[in-house]
Order: C-alpha cells, then sequence, then structure tokens
C-alpha cells in the first residue's frame, strides 16, 4: 500500500481510511462498522421473514416505495419503520413509523371509521360552530 498513513488502511466495503483498530485481524478487509451494519441487516431481514413472512429484499422494495417516509404521517425517521400489519388476518399493510403504529393505529383500534371521524373533527371542530374561534392562551386572557 503506498501513500497510505502508517497504521492506517483503506475498508473494501466503505472505501474509507481506516486505523488498524477497525480491523479483526492484519489480514481482515473490512471494518468493524461495515462487519456491525451488515451482521444488522442480516438479521433484520431474518426476523422479517420469520415474523411477517417478507423474502429478502421486500423490506427495502416497501420503503422504497413509499419513499423511505412513514405511510401514515409521510415524516421521515432515523430507527427503522415498523412493519404494520392486521393481527387478525396477518396481511402486511406497510411500513409505519412507531408513533403511528403504536400509538395511532392503536388506540383506533385498526378501525377506518375511527379515523376519518378524527380527521373530520379537526377539520371542522364542532366548538367553532357553537362558540366561534377562540383561542386559548396560557395567561388565560383572550
Amino acid at each position: 500500500m503506498s501513500g497510505g498513513r502508517k497504521g492506517y488502511r483503506k475498508c473494501d466495503k466503505c472505501r474509507r481510511n481506516r486505523a488498524e483498530r477497525f480491523f479483526v485481524s492484519k489480514r481482515g478487509r473490512t471494518c468493524s462498522s461495515c462487519r456491525k451494519r451488515g451482521r444488522s441487516k442480516t438479521s433484520h431481514e431474518l426476523r422479517m421473514s420469520r415474523t411477517y413472512g417478507l423474502a429478502r429484499g421486500e423490506y427495502d422494495e416497501l420503503l422504497k416505495a413509499q419513499g423511505g417516509v412513514c405511510a401514515i404521517c409521510e415524516q421521515p425517521r432515523r430507527q427503522r419503520l415498523s412493519v404494520d400489519h392486521d393481527h387478525r388476518t396477518g396481511l402486511v399493510r406497510g411500513l409505519l413509523c412507531r408513533m403511528c403504529n403504536g400509538r395511532l393505529l392503536t388506540s383506533a383500534r385498526d378501525n377506518p371509521e375511527t379515523l376519518r371521524s378524527a380527521a373530520d373533527y379537526l377539520e371542522c371542530p364542532p366548538a367553532v360552530s357553537i362558540i366561534g374561534r377562540r383561542y386559548h392562551t396560557e395567561d388565560g386572557r383572550p
């Protein structure tokens, strides 16, 4: 390796120049970060296959089709999205953030009518037609 800094070498996967301590052995070609990422992806694919019946790459296919965001709130997340499925039938519906999957759908008990009613409520709150537009302030003054 000509021109490289002493005690450093290039990882075959990420192509970054890394210190020797990032490699398992003198002959190791992949840095610890890339090895960990690979193990994480493999274990995730195995769990998706066992739990939801998703074949290798189908999670990534769903994620790409959804634009890399939650199917409901359309917000990007730093964590992996959860696989949403119907607990009665087992039907895989899509990928959701933890907030939408764990709170929104759970509190609505997977009932579309409840969610439609909530959307109607937010778009046209009944208090506005009864008492007009009233705004709450912290100090209690209008």
